[in-house]
């Protein structure tokens, strides 16, 4: 009971904040609500499952979103692919050499923080690696400072797509949907054993995409209470972080996210305005392609100013399975190494 109650607290602030017109504000709220009640009272129940619900919902919300692909699609974005991936290896260089240079951080504190990913990967990838507090902060200052800045591209008068009415789901589309997420399932425990950071978000966007260009999910959507779920989760999950955070050490290393962030954030920029003249794309289409993470925001960005949505989350879905599968097989190297090395002094 007290769980529930604690998650109904969560889920209220949020709305507040989502009916005042924060953007991301149920996510926002959840996370603000949820650091105090843990840095003041000291209060974070264990969501058992919680991250893993929150990884198959967003993945799956995610992969359904690229019903329109194509061939000749794929083929245009392929250059605009290969600049992303080093504006990404850019992106975290400045990021990290920033944080180690400047602010004298260590290089694995630097490495996690610069880790521009999903918030459920980079909140997976916290915990397999027993990230600092500071680097919780820096995360939260990056979806903080993105959400703000990249709302501001949102018109006035655009508000989210309206849905339109539901109509019943055929029985062979949630027998589907029943097999996406067994799958999901499986193939995440699979990956999570070779040590793939946030496994169920990798394997139900692939899945999904695979669902979806079969034919099998034929106008499925998640449902928005799943995503808001999803979203009240999340934030719980980070807010309990904070359990190892003061206001001054918050302030502090807001401070230095902010700038971190703001150098990142300007390599997209430089990135996207040089593609831009290559190309023909547009500067703000390829700089919310290039941003360092937030896609939840960045999609509702897309909408709203009447972008290419397909354009922009492919570059994002590349950027995702770039950067879950990297940590895993730089990990296993190193366990290697260290082998080799063992084995070497043994003899």
């Amino acid at each position: 009971m007290k769980t529930l109650a604690y998650l109904a607290c969560l889920t209220a602030v949020g709305l507040v904040l989502r009916v005042a017109g924060v953007p991301h504000g149920l996510l926002l709220g959840a996370i603000l609500a949820a650091s105090i009640a843990t840095s003041r009272f000291g209060f974070a129940p264990r969501l058992r499952f919680g991250l893993e619900f929150v990884q198959i919902v967003l993945g799956t919300a995610t992969g359904l979103l690229f019903r329109s692909w194509d061939t000749q699609m794929v083929v245009s974005i392929v250059p605009s692919l290969g600049v992303l991936l080093v504006c990404l290896a850019t992106q975290i260089v400045v990021g990290s050499l920033w944080l180690s240079r400047v602010s004298g951080w260590n290089r694995a504190d630097s490495l996690l923080a610069v880790y521009p990913g999903a918030l459920a990967a980079v909140f997976d990838l916290l915990e397999s690696e027993r990230a600092s507090a500071k680097v919780i902060v820096v995360h939260l200052v990056r979806l903080l400072s993105i959400t703000v800045l990249v709302s501001c591209f949102i018109p006035a008068h655009a508000g989210a797509p309206q849905q339109a009415a539901v109509a019943a789901v055929p029985v062979d589309t949630w027998l589907a949907l029943a097999a996406l997420v067994a799958l999901c399932v499986l193939a995440g425990r699979a990956l999570l054993g070779l040590g793939v950071p946030a496994p169920f978000m990798i394997t139900a966007i692939v899945l999904t995409g695979v669902f979806v260009r079969a034919g099998w999910l034929h106008d499925a959507e998640v449902p928005a209470w799943c995503v808001d779920a999803a979203s009240v989760i999340l934030g719980a999950l980070i807010g309990a972080q904070f359990r190892q955070i003061t206001l001054a050490d918050g302030l502090r290393y807001g401070r230095t996210g902010l700038a971190c962030i703001a150098l990142m954030l300007m390599v997209a920029g430089a990135f996207a305005w040089g593609m831009a003249r290559l190309s023909g794309y547009g500067v703000l289409p390829l700089w919310l392609s290039y941003a360092p993470g937030a896609i939840e925001t960045i999609t509702i960005v897309a909408y709203g100013g009447g972008l290419n949505v397909v354009f922009v989350l492919s570059h994002h879905l590349t950027r995702l399975v770039v950067l879950h599968f990297a940590p895993a097989a730089l990990a296993r190297a190193r366990r290697r190494r260290m082998l080799a090395i063992d084995g070497g002094d043994a003899t």
